[in-house]
Parts: structure tokens; sequence; C-alpha cells
């Protein structure tokens, strides 16, 4: 599944707010998560990402026997300079469930803005039901997406 975001700013502006730990711990807890915490090494053509956060999801029937509804999720996104632009790599684990989410980022330039995309990608490791979680946390984490890209097109104004 694939979520994009265009934007008016210019690429480096969009980039700046991202590189920001606090901007990305606000953004987590202000889109309701129960905590979040976030480092960022940044190496001038490499950046790396790594986000804690802690998130209640409320599940389907048949999901809910698999998942607790709150749950520990840890991000890290690979970013390498690409052109104009940055393009990388993102892996999403959840404690203690065997779920694992992966996806192809980039942000390049487009027009007198930037556009940034994102394709997720999720594996389950369960019986019977695997084929249905992955379905449901695919949803929920384009879902997710959305909402931060739009919580962060909103505060760039």
């Amino acid at each position: 599944m694939s979520v994009s975001q265009q934007f008016e700013q210019d690429l480096e502006t969009v980039w700046t707010r991202l590189l920001d730990a606090d901007f990305r711990v606000e953004r987590s807890l202000a889109l309701g998560e129960l905590s979040a915490s976030c480092e960022i090494e940044d190496s001038g053509d490499r950046v790396t990402v790594a986000m804690s956060r802690e998130v209640t999801r409320e599940l389907p029937s048949v999901l809910a026997k698999v998942f607790n509804p709150k749950q520990t999720l840890k991000f890290r996104e690979e970013w390498q300079a690409d052109g104009d632009g940055w393009s990388g790599t993102i892996n999403i684990t959840v404690d203690g469930q065997p779920v694992t989410l992966s996806a192809d980022m980039s942000l390049q330039p487009k027009g007198e803005g930037c556009e940034y995309r994102v394709s997720h990608r999720c594996k389950a490791r369960i019986p019977l039901v695997g084929g249905k979680v992955e379905k449901f946390v695919l949803s929920q984490t384009d879902e997710g997406a959305i909402q931060e890209l739009d919580y962060l097109k909103n505060a760039l104004g």
C-alpha cells in the first residue's frame, strides 16, 4: 500500500522539520499516542531515525484474541541523499508480536514544493489469521501515515 503527500514548501523546509526529534514526539502525542521518544543521527548524506511509540488501537474481534490493544512500536528509518532529495527504508516492529512492517520512502522536489511517498509492506507470522492481520495492520499503518503527513503539512502552514 502506498501513501503520498504534496507540500507547497520546498524540500529543505520539509526535511528540516522531519529531522526535528521534538517535532516527531509532539506529532505522535498530538495524534493520540500514549508516549513517544525519538533519536536522530544526521551524518550529512545519511540519516537514521529511531523512535519508540506506545499506542492503543481498537481491534476487530478476531484480532483482539491475538493482540493486546496497547502496543509498543519500534521504528528505524534509514535515509540517504538521492539526487536532489532523499530516499530510505523503515522497519517497524511491534514488541511481543509476530508482526513486522517495512516500507520504502522518498522525499523529492516536485514543482515549487516537494512530495513525500511511502509504500508499506507487512508480514504476520500467525497461522490461519495471518492474512487478516496483515490487511488490518497495513490499513492502520497507511491511515497513521496519512494523519502524520497531514499534521506535518498543517504545522508547516
